[in-house]
């Protein structure tokens, strides 16, 4: 997936390789890939400047994804979204 360019720093570059860890389920459902991925999209969009932030930071753990066969795995998304909560609140 080609991503906008990394301005904004580390803390891009790290949610940037947060988004590229993610695994797919082999059996049963996560979280929509698609969905997931336009959430960190945005957020890499908007730290290069060109854009809002799609979310408050504040609000990052409580976001909600549909199930879909064969998404990612709730876990790893859910600790993604603390930890880039956690980047964009100290930037803040």
């Amino acid at each position: 997936m080609a991503g906008p360019p990394l301005a904004g720093g580390s803390d891009a570059q790290r949610i940037d390789h947060i988004r590229r860890t993610f695994q797919v389920r082999r059996f049963g459902s996560g979280y929509d890939p698609r969905q997931v991925d336009q959430l960190f999209e945005d957020i890499l969009v908007s730290l290069a400047g060109r854009g809002p932030l799609p979310v408050n930071p504040a609000e990052l753990e409580t976001i909600q994804f549909e199930l879909v066969s064969g998404g990612y795995f709730e876990a790893e998304v859910d600790a993604a979204l603390k930890e880039v909560k956690d980047l964009l609140m100290r930037r803040s």
